[in-house]
């Protein structure tokens, strides 16, 4: 019987540390999953803003306006210039954030599963001190020597949360006493303390006493050595499987808690990545719009098609903002982006075959007006990029995209640092939270307590990056538009000298060169 027990016990330790080690390795996967969820985006975007950047760069140097024909409108190279530079830089902002967002959530995730979410792998003490040797046999109670199997009860208590185990105080009087003396006053002191157990379920009547008792195969019991296990667990809780004594790690789990403080570092990266890349890519968009109408009229005398190539790339870009923007924050169709079809008709007007001064001012005026466009342009997408908190309405509750239909599978949250305007295309996963969590974040909302906010220390650092670009952007059009101003009132190019004039004639430059087809002059 000994021996058989002995063999249950060291069964029930590796069933407990295998269960332990199961959990903790999902608890590692849970670690992974979520850092891998920023580094997978990462991984799409960064390969096509690398290579959008090596649009902007020939557009930059081989589809230059004026190189085989005369110089165009300063105002229409002006714009698709300064489209292109605002691309490339937004893109290029894009791909750093992208890299930071990934190489914090890696770092995160080794850090976590190296230092603090380990595998809990049984010590060497502690597998001695669930090892058995026939010798211990003599540390047993005399009871547990000499019990009969089937016809003398157990003297240990069943284990708390068993199915036969008996509703009570979970500290009872038998669990006091017997281990601490040998022999016969030991057995006597177990005894009585299961009597004094008794009596307190029973109410002192002795007829409920006597149905009470414990009798072989009818009551509930274990051998004493479970009883010793789950004492030590109490008294030791570290030193159990789960590392919480009787119980399983509470919720809410450490390591989720511990990705979700990571994550307060990498997060804003990650989601001003994605705004960054849709501000980046529209404006390369526009700009190859405002070289094709330029290209059009300037370069092929093409009226209509420059108008049709205008509306076809502005159509493109209001897509583009409608599907990352939601409509309820600003994402319909912004009129003011349409500068490409305005542009084609400024250049028409400017290149009639009948030019009189009205059609030339005219001309003139519409120009102003694309520029005037693209300042308010840029201005919408600093609304729409800012943080919720900073917005007017901001309702903590994520929606899906379309503006429509509200995510009731999961839990779907939008913290107060998101901007609102692109929570449906962030694709941000968090780890859950409890009911506990989730109601006490539901009452800080309701009573608009926003510095209570689960996300609110989150590194804000990206979205400062992204103000100041679209605050130099918005400065460069206002120096355009001042120019444009300028040029209308002075005269196109008239800030400069005359080619032919130094120092356009280079004056010296060849002196000293071979002449001819072959000398590095050619």
């Amino acid at each position: 019987n000994y021996k058989f027990d002995q063999g249950q016990r060291w069964g029930r330790f590796n069933a407990g540390r295998a269960n332990e080690m199961k959990r903790f390795a999902m608890f590692r996967e849970d670690v992974a999953d979520l850092a891998s969820v920023t580094a997978s985006k990462m991984k799409l975007y960064v390969p096509v803003l690398t290579m959008s950047l090596g649009y902007v760069l020939t557009v930059f140097v081989e589809a230059r306006s004026g190189l085989k024909f005369p110089a165009p409108p300063t105002f229409a190279s002006g714009l698709y210039l300064q489209c292109l530079g605002v691309a490339f830089g937004f893109m290029t902002l894009s791909i750093w954030l992208c890299w930071h967002a990934a190489m914090r959530a890696q770092i995160a995730m080794v850090q976590l599963r190296t230092r603090r979410v380990r595998l809990p792998v049984p010590s060497q003490r502690q597998l001695d001190s669930a090892r058995r040797i026939l010798s211990t046999y003599e540390e047993q109670s005399v009871y547990d020597m000499f019990r009969l199997p089937f016809v003398m009860p157990n003297s240990g208590n069943t284990p708390p949360g068993s199915d036969d185990d008996s509703k009570g105080p979970t500290k009872k009087e038998a669990d006091k006493a017997g281990y601490s003396k040998g022999g016969l006053p030991g057995v006597a002191a177990k005894v009585k303390g299961k009597t004094k157990d008794l009596l307190k379920e029973t109410g002192g009547s002795k007829k409920e006493l006597a149905h009470a008792a414990r009798i072989p195969g009818t009551t509930a019991g274990a051998p004493s050595w479970i009883q010793k296990e789950i004492e030590g667990r109490d008294e030791l809780p570290k030193a159990s499987p789960s590392g919480f004594g009787t119980e399983a790690p509470p919720e809410p789990y450490e390591h989720f808690e511990l990705i979700r403080q990571a994550q307060k570092d990498y997060w804003c990266a990650e989601a001003y990545g994605r705004v960054t890349f849709l501000i980046g890519k529209m404006h390369l968009i526009q700009s190859f719009a405002y070289w094709l109408t330029l290209h059009c009229i300037a370069e092929l005398g093409m009226v209509w098609c420059s108008i049709v190539v205008g509306a076809a790339l502005t159509a493109g870009i209001w897509v583009m903002f409608r599907l990352d923007v939601l409509p309820s924050h600003g994402g319909c169709f912004p009129i003011e982006a349409a500068g490409p079809l305005i542009e084609s008709i400024s250049l028409a007007l400017a290149y009639t075959h009948h030019p009189t001064p009205r059609v030339v001012d005219l001309s003139r005026a519409v120009a102003v007006l694309c520029y005037l466009m693209q300042m308010v342009w840029t201005a919408r997408l600093y609304m729409v990029s800012q943080p919720a908190n900073s917005a007017a309405g901001a309702n903590h509750q994520a929606k899906e995209s379309g503006d429509r239909l509200f995510n009731q599978s999961a839990s779907c949250e939008s913290p107060s640092w998101l901007p609102a305007a692109f929570q449906h295309v962030s694709y941000l996963v968090a780890p859950p939270k409890t009911k506990e969590q989730l109601a006490k974040e539901q009452e800080d909302r309701e009573n608009n307590n926003i510095k209570d906010d689960p996300m609110v220390n989150v590194d804000m650092t990206p979205w400062y990056y992204v103000r100041i670009m679209l605050l130099v952007t918005f400065t460069g059009w206002t120096v355009l538009l001042v120019g444009r101003i300028t040029e209308c009132i002075m005269g196109e190019r008239m800030l400069v000298s005359n080619p032919g004039a130094p120092p356009w004639t280079r004056v010296g430059q060849w002196y000293g060169w071979e002449s001819g087809p072959i000398s590095s002059k050619h």
